[in-house]
């Protein structure tokens, strides 16, 4: 069980794309927080893509998507975020 969202443990992860915007979230430590975060920012209008990398704890998101409404939607998760770069 990850400690961070109390999800059970997953083995799996999205990979993380190069273009658009990228962020970097603290407090990702599994499979079940990176769902949790994907899920988060896909129902911010405007994102056609989301990639999380948990073991680099990244976010990338393409689409024309608010920065400010995706870092909301990150915290409003739970995490820490800041735009990468």
């Amino acid at each position: 069980m990850c400690t961070s969202c109390e999800t059970p443990a997953a083995t799996t992860a999205g990979e993380a794309s190069t273009d658009g915007l990228d962020f970097v979230v603290q407090g990702m430590t599994c499979g079940g927080c990176a769902t949790k975060v994907t899920n988060a920012v896909q129902g911010v209008a405007g994102v056609t893509d989301v990639a999380v990398d948990i073991t680099a704890g990244t976010l990338s998101v393409t689409g024309s998507a608010d920065e400010a409404a995706i870092t909301a939607a990150v915290e409003g998760a739970g995490y820490a975020v800041v735009r990468a770069g």
